[in-house]
């Protein structure tokens, strides 16, 4: 399962990556030709089916790196069972939130299947379905996220005493 996650996650960063570029060359050369006045009027709309599929896909890598912001400081000050248990209540409410999205992102997509991007004249339901893939890679995300969890021991990830004092870190 993990090398299938980790294949997935350098798939999304790879993709979004090369969207990203793909963006931000074709809003400045977009904004160039304008100013010489022949707009690329499909730009707009490249650019936002693009700038969707980034988003969903960006959030689950960061979501895979553990990058979203959090506020841990009491949880962090609760004992190794305690702090476990809110951790993995946090993961399934996460899901549950997740499958809500999916749900809703497929009813949009199926109800955007008609609407066309003004210039592209392709569906746009092309932007619309990056909601509930993005969002079923971040349901399979913290499903790994809870099988970690229930297996973590209490002294997984952390330093002993002798380790912080001599400046080591990690487990190597």
């Amino acid at each position: 399962m993990n090398t299938v996650l980790n294949s997935i996650k350098k798939a999304e960063a790879f993709i979004g990556t090369v969207f990203i570029i793909f963006i931000v060359l074709l809003v400045f050369i977009a904004a160039l030709v304008r100013w010489l006045g022949f707009p690329i009027a499909w730009s707009i709309d490249a650019a936002q089916l693009l700038f969707g599929w980034v988003v969903f896909l960006g959030a689950d890598v960061a979501l895979k790196n553990d990058s979203h912001i959090g506020v841990d400081m009491i949880v962090n000050k609760l004992p190794f069972k305690a702090r476990k248990t809110v951790k993995i209540i946090n993961y399934i409410s996460i899901q549950l939130f997740l499958l809500v999205i999916i749900y809703y992102g497929v009813m949009l997509s199926i109800e955007n299947y008609e609407r066309l991007f003004n210039t592209l004249r392709l569906s746009y339901s092309y932007a619309t379905i990056s909601v509930p893939v993005g969002c079923s890679l971040m349901f399979l995300t913290m499903c790994e996220k809870i099988k970690r969890a229930v297996l973590e021991k209490e002294n997984d990830g952390l330093l002993s005493n002798e380790e912080s004092q001599k400046g080591e870190v990690g487990p190597w």
